[in-house]
């Protein structure tokens, strides 16, 4: 008989997961540092997740999954890449008020070459969708040059964003550099780097 799924255990591992990785990056967290961290054995996550990359891929599944909802409801609600950026880099930064562990672990993944997993690329299929119909509706509106690539617009939505959130969040961070005036910022300092 198969034993019971302890959910508390499960996010104990997941947050270890997340600390972990923002202290030593991807490569350095291995499942054995995860599981002591958590407080279960390396077999108890074996039992959970195959291997660190399927652990990784269920944590960042289960977030995108909720940007991606989010972002897609801005898609439908807003007409202007402005206003779609500036929700995106809103809901980065209540990420970085709420929960700057996520905040701070996402940052890690954006910029650790060494994480190339299987989920990444498949996200990264669905993310180039949703940057390519801010490129259209920026192009459409006269806010983005006609010559900007979707690389590009990814390079710099991303770039300055999670760069931003990196240098802002810590462990006695100002609130203030997450609020509604710094996204307005943000915004134009992607949208001037766009046109």
């Amino acid at each position: 008989m198969a034993r019971p799924i302890d959910p508390t255990k499960i996010e104990k591992i997941k947050k270890a997961a997340m600390d972990l990785i923002v202290k030593y990056g991807y490569s350095g967290a291995s499942i054995g540092a995860i599981a002591k961290k958590a407080g279960v054995s390396s077999g108890y996550l074996y039992r959970h997740y195959e291997s660190k990359d399927e652990l990784i891929e269920d944590l960042i599944e289960s977030n995108f999954k909720k940007f991606h909802e989010i972002f897609c409801k801005t898609m439908d609600e807003e007409s202007t890449a402005k206003d779609i950026i500036y929700n995106f880099v809103n809901m980065l930064f209540s990420v970085a008020i709420t929960n700057p562990i996520l905040a701070k672990f996402l940052c890690t993944l954006i910029f650790d070459q060494n994480f190339q997993v299987k989920k990444r690329r498949e996200n990264d299929k669905r993310v180039r969708e949703l940057v390519s119909d801010v490129l259209q509706i920026g192009i459409k509106n006269g806010e983005i040059n006609l010559k900007t690539t979707l690389e590009e617009i990814t390079l710099v939505l991303f770039t300055i964003t999670f760069s931003y959130i990196s240098m802002n969040i810590n462990e006695d961070y100002n609130k203030e550099k997450f609020g509604k005036k710094q996204a307005r910022r943000i915004t134009e300092i992607c949208l001037n780097a766009l046109k």
